[in-house]
């Protein structure tokens, strides 16, 4: 019997030592695969770490791309502005010395328009002046030749009487050519005279 139960607790032994083997391969089996599918799981995480932080890198470049555009624009505006403003302060003194310069024409041309209507005036009183002294002028010399004219008038009357009787003396005596010719011009000075003492009152 001793003998026999060797065996049997052998193959007890055996099989116990075999099932022990079986349940560690299966435990290190289970180990292993729950090993795999937390290195999976792990992969899968990382993996879509690695994608957010790209896509957040990514992000963070486009940020950075966009600000850069913004800053490059905003600086461009601001010099525009600034050449804006420059050319605004030019065309603003441009206008000041436009309008200094309008505002001397302006004054200039005035200034001229007051000499030119003084001159005007002057000028006006000087020919007024000029006028009224020529009118007495000629109110003097018409004065003047209407006494002439009644000197003269009272010189030549007896004048024609008296070349009347001088020509019919003519006839009683020969006088010489030089007495003709004198009694000639002395009658054709009184018609001249009445002729200008005529057109004179006219």
């Amino acid at each position: 019997m001793p003998r026999l139960r060797g065996p049997e607790e052998g193959l007890r032994r055996k099989d116990q030592s075999s099932r022990r083997a079986d349940e560690k391969a299966e435990g290190r089996k289970g180990l292993h695969f729950q090993i795999k599918q937390d290195l999976a799981a792990a992969n899968t995480e990382l993996t879509m770490r690695a994608q957010e932080r790209d896509t957040a890198s990514s992000a963070e470049c486009q940020w950075k791309n966009l600000y850069e555009v913004i800053k490059r624009e905003k600086q461009e505006t601001l010099r525009r502005l600034s050449d804006l403003q420059v050319r605004i302060n030019e065309m603003e003194q441009q206008m000041k010395e436009m309008m200094v310069e309008c505002e001397e024409r302006v004054e200039e041309v005035h200034y001229q328009r007051t000499e030119a209507e003084e001159q005007y005036q002057t000028m006006l009183t000087q020919i007024e002046g000029y006028m009224a002294e020529q009118e007495r002028t000629v109110k003097h010399w018409k004065r003047c030749f209407s006494q002439l004219a009644a000197l003269a008038n009272g010189a030549i009357d007896g004048v024609p009487r008296m070349l009347a009787e001088a020509e019919s003396s003519l006839f009683f005596f020969n006088p010489p050519s030089e007495v003709k010719t004198f009694i000639e011009h002395c009658k054709g000075l009184v018609v001249e005279m009445k002729n200008m003492i005529s057109r004179a009152r006219e």
